[in-house]
């Protein structure tokens, strides 16, 4: 058991998880705004998926990479010079540059955002003392959903064609260097860049790493869906912002009693479940129409964020059950690695059928991939032996490896299972 590092006082924490906080705040304006953004400028669903998925691109290079830049400059400088960049390319937005020009933008802010995470990570990895560990957690987690839903409350009013959102999101992005550049701490060590193992991963647990890429291909892909979703069914920008809200604030606090639950269940019988729950919710959707009340789609969406989001968190306690504790933090960190990846070319699928077929491929692609998930999960469930010690559940955010850095786990062999 560690005390805090000399140095520093206890409240020093509140720094990064105030950047963190702040730049989540730009983040979820920006991001809940930008397909009607691409629609007001008169691009299809193929190029919004395109955009999105440049993003999701830059974020997984930046989840491999940003640590060796990182490293070169010092936390400090890289977090300033992510962060500023990241705000001018944000500005620079309002030129209305080419679809490939913004896609390459895109791809950058996806590298920052993953890099700005790994800076904010670490640094709370030197910073808070092991018996300290999940709660600091819990509250980081419940910092960035809340701030982040906070940023799609924003966007209520103010119009995605303008610059007034690139504007604020800009200025978001800048207000986070403020707390963290304020914030004294010796710099951190950070530890080698992340291992790409990913069949290794796929071997250890199957079901675990389906769990995350699912997660990346249905919760991700909905983020540039479900505006455009609202849009179909002729629904006000405020009406589709709340919308996109629920889904957040579902996604944040549904995931803990479900959490809760699968550390006293089969957690592959908990997964099982959840899919068909999903087929089920997306089945909704496809009769839900203008008509509609606005209090059942917000149960819809609310309902949708909290089961897509679950499996995530889920999908890694699963895998980290079955592995050995000195593999916890390469194995979490390529199963991140196939969320992003997932977040990455769902978007492109999916939104080139939106122009053919409608926003209601999504839900017959969301109902298509729960239901193979929970026949692969029954096959597990019947064909592989139970882990004979567990994890407890611990909710992570979708931010960098460096989260299972300092994220609280056994370090000692319970006798799990051999993969």
């Amino acid at each position: 058991m560690h005390e805090t590092p000399a140095g520093m006082s206890r409240f020093s924490i509140a720094s990064p998880l105030a950047g963190g906080a702040v730049h989540a705040v730009g983040s979820g304006l920006f991001h809940t705004l930008l397909p009607l953004k691409l629609v007001a400028e008169g691009h299809g669903p193929d190029a919004i998926g395109l955009v999105v998925g440049a993003e999701g691109a830059g974020f997984l290079l930046g989840c491999i990479g940003s640590m060796r830049l990182i490293r070169s400059v010092g936390e400090v400088r890289a977090y300033a010079a992510l962060s500023a960049g990241s705000a001018a390319l944000i500005l620079s937005l309002g030129t209305d540059p080419h679809l490939a020009v913004f896609m390459a933008i895109q791809a950058v802010i996806g590298f920052s955002n993953a890099g700005q995470a790994v800076v904010i990570e670490s640094w709370m990895n030197a910073m808070v003392a092991n018996e300290n560990r999940g709660r600091i957690l819990t509250l980081y987690v419940l910092l960035l959903g809340l701030f982040y839903g906070l940023g799609q409350l924003l966007a209520i009013n103010i119009d995605p064609a303008g610059d007034a959102m690139l504007m604020l999101t800009a200025a978001f992005y800048a207000l986070a260097l403020i707390p963290v550049t304020a914030v004294w701490v010796g710099e951190p060590q950070l530890h080698v860049p992340v291992g790409l193992k990913l069949f290794r991963t796929f071997r250890i647990s199957p079901i675990g790493a389906l769990a995350c890429l699912m997660t990346g291909l249905i919760s991700s892909t909905f983020a540039s869906i479900g505006p455009l979703y609202g849009l179909e069914l002729k629904l006000s920008q405020q009406t589709i912002v709340l919308l996109m809200a629920a889904t957040q604030i579902g996604a944040l606090f549904l995931q803990f009693p479900l959490g809760y639950l699968s550390d006293r269940a089969d957690r592959r019988i908990m997964m099982l479940w959840l899919a068909a729950g999903l087929a089920l919710i997306c089945g909704v959707f496809l009769f839900a129409g203008p008509a509609t009340p606005f209090w059942a789609f917000l149960v819809l969406f609310s309902i949708f964020g909290g089961i897509s989001e679950t499996f995530y968190p889920i999908g890694v306690a699963h895998a980290n059950d079955r592995a050995d504790s000195n593999e916890f933090v390469t194995l979490s960190s390529n199963l991140l690695l196939i969320w992003a990846f997932g977040g990455m070319v769902g978007p492109v699928i999916v939104t080139i059928g939106v122009a053919p077929f409608g926003t209601a491929i999504f839900f017959w692609y969301a109902i298509a991939l729960a239901v193979l998930f929970a026949g692969f999960a029954l096959w597990r469930r019947y064909s592989q032996p139970p882990a004979k010690a567990r994890d407890a559940f611990v909710a992570y955010p979708q931010t960098s490896p460096m989260v299972y850095e300092w994220a609280p786990h056994d370090d000692t062999d319970n006798g799990k299972d051999a993969p």
